[in-house]
């Protein structure tokens, strides 16, 4: 037997493992039909309230965007894919019920909110260390070392793209 053969043998597949978990055991459930209407309301409301909000920061024009377009754009593609789902998937019933991976959408989705609401308060820097080191810390469950180091460089690359490069005119340090 080769050094490749000893390895694959090696390796645990669902059918060779003693610790294999059956799929059928894991999955979830379907929502139902008050399910499937949630996941399709949820986001409508949320993508109207942030294009509420980035109308409110300004959309500028094509050639001279304001910091609200880009949000903007995504808030109305989020309207769309919901109103979709609302419109051409409800009776598909495909939505899974909610479990404990939900809890870890629930905190990135506030945590956006939260970024959003931070940026305009107190500029673009700390509300985007902040985010990327939740994310990268509790959601990742990244090491320190490389919860911060990934924010930084992030935090710095976003600063040269949008703010040197491109000149988009997003509030900066407060003090």
């Amino acid at each position: 037997m080769s050094r490749l053969d000893h390895e694959e043998a090696a390796t645990p597949t669902p059918g060779n493992s003693p610790d294999a978990v059956d799929l059928a055991e894991t999955e979830i459930p379907p929502a139902g039909p008050l399910g499937q209407l949630v996941a399709s309301v949820v986001p409508v409301a949320l993508g109207a309230a942030a294009l509420a909000y980035a109308v409110s920061l300004g959309l500028g024009t094509p050639t001279e965007a304001g910091p609200g377009l880009w949000p903007a754009l995504a808030s109305l593609l989020l309207i769309a894919a919901g109103g979709w789902s609302l419109v051409f998937e409800r009776r598909r019933q495909e939505a899974e019920q909610f479990s404990r991976g939900a809890v870890g959408i629930a905190v990135g989705i506030a945590s956006l909110v939260v970024f959003v609401l931070l940026i305009s308060r107190i500029g673009f820097e700390i509300p985007t260390l902040l985010i990327m080191g939740l994310w990268l810390k509790v959601l990742g469950r990244e090491p320190w070392l490389t919860t911060i180091v990934v924010s930084v460089v992030t935090t710095a690359t976003l600063y040269l793209l949008f703010i040197t490069l491109l000149g988009v005119p997003l509030p900066r340090l407060a003090f």
